[in-house]
């Protein structure tokens, strides 16, 4: 019966901990800064991509392993894929999250829109 009730209390403290990690990732998306704009070019060799602004600011951002690319599409044929930074191409729009400042920013995600104008729709 012991046994039983310290496995309980482990279990909901994991549970809790769990909640907790879960919230603070879902509410840290608000504080990362968001470009949107249309991709300039695409470097595959030094994965970098830069995009400009309807501003007309170009930004240069490192694309890492743990960066996500996501190609959305709303109209008759909806869909959301995963993809890679070869799926980018000069002239798409796009919202790129990001940290960092300066001449280094890395991109966190990339999310390119086909028949919108890109939006940031981080959740």
């Amino acid at each position: 019966m012991k046994i039983a009730s310290q496995l309980l209390i482990v279990a909901v403290l994991l549970g809790l901990s769990i909640s907790v990690v879960s919230t603070a990732f879902a509410n840290d998306n608000a504080k990362w800064p968001v470009i949107n704009g249309q991709v300039v070019a695409v470097d595959t060799e030094q994965s970098v991509v830069i995009v400009k602004n309807d501003a007309e600011q170009q930004m240069t951002f490192q694309v890492v392993p743990t960066s996500e690319i996501t190609i959305k599409s709303k109209g008759l044929l909806k869909f959301n894929r995963n993809a890679t930074l070869k799926d980018l191409t000069a002239g798409q729009r796009v919202s790129v999250t990001y940290y960092g400042s300066g001449e280094l920013k890395v991109a966190r995600d990339i999310k390119s829109f086909f028949g919108e104008r890109a939006v940031n729709t981080s959740p």
